[in-house]
């Protein structure tokens, strides 16, 4: 039997947990959510964390990357080499991500790559992954009520780890690591998505929103008070900045990325 280092995993109680996941769910911001989760999963000794959620999936596809939120405690640069530059889509791990929910050791993919049963695109990307010392790891998918919103989250344990010991951790504590992190998708869920786009205006915005709600070009002119060329102007300028060709298209994308009807000012961009 191989040795592990189960002796050196801290084992947090759970009064601690139940707190670290009640302050992710309270928390208001995209960085305190994610400064929370992390300072949580570093409990259990797991400090490398890759989170992505889309509201725009097509299939296999995340959509616009401009429109993709994308965290890692890797460092910023960790979105240009996994997402941007196209990888995530050759990844086994992707594949998994989109069709399943739940959590999954990093060890099924060695085995189904040993049993021949990953892409060719993907066994590439795997001995690619292997012969640069992946780290022990586990995946987690999380489920969603819509075809569009899909959210995933990737975490490693620490380099002298074996996949054995993350496996003995995951056995122990598996479920308090899957509910912290399902509390900070969750309260993400709840926010409007940031985005490396230009933001929406507040005028913009407001134009949307009486769209949103039934109204003609006509009536908003006269509820805001504003001339009907006006009100075309601040629309026109919305479609602009979210990148579509019709007011509908506006309003749809707007409402799918959580940009309309928000309580206060969110800082959108990315």
């Amino acid at each position: 039997m191989s040795k592990t280092h189960a002796l050196k995993i801290p084992n947090p109680d759970a009064k601690t947990l139940n707190r670290q996941t009640a302050r992710i769910l309270k928390a208001t911001t995209y960085a305190d959510v994610w400064a929370l989760l992390l300072e949580g999963l570093g409990l259990f000794g797991i400090t490398a964390v890759r989170y992505g959620v889309t509201r725009s999936r097509h299939g296999m596809s995340l959509g616009d990357v401009q429109d993709v939120l994308f965290l890692s405690s890797l460092g910023e640069e960790d979105f240009q080499t996994y997402v941007e530059t196209g990888v995530y889509r050759r990844s086994p791990h992707h594949r998994w991500l989109a069709e399943n929910d739940g959590a999954i050791s990093l060890a099924w993919f060695a085995q189904e790559a040993k049993a021949g049963r990953l892409l060719p695109d993907e066994l590439e990307v795997q001995k690619t992954m292997e012969k640069a010392g992946q780290p022990a790891g586990y995946l987690l998918s999380f489920p969603s009520d819509t075809s569009r919103l899909k959210g995933g989250m990737g975490m490693m344990g620490q380099r002298d780890w074996t996949q054995a010991d993350m496996d003995a951790l995951w056995a122990d504590h598996g479920e308090a690591i899957e509910a912290m992190c399902f509390a900070a998708h969750l309260n993400i869920g709840r926010m409007p998505v940031p985005t490396k786009r230009n933001p929406l205006r507040p005028r913009q915005r407001e134009m949307l929103e009486w769209i949103a709600d039934g109204k003609s070009m006509q009536d908003i002119a006269v509820l805001t008070g504003l001339s009907v060329a006006t009100v075309e102007k601040h629309l026109r300028g919305a479609r602009d900045a979210l990148d579509v060709e019709t007011t509908a298209q506006a309003v749809a994308r707007a409402a799918l990325m959580g940009q309309l009807f928000v309580i206060a000012p969110v800082d959108l961009t990315a």
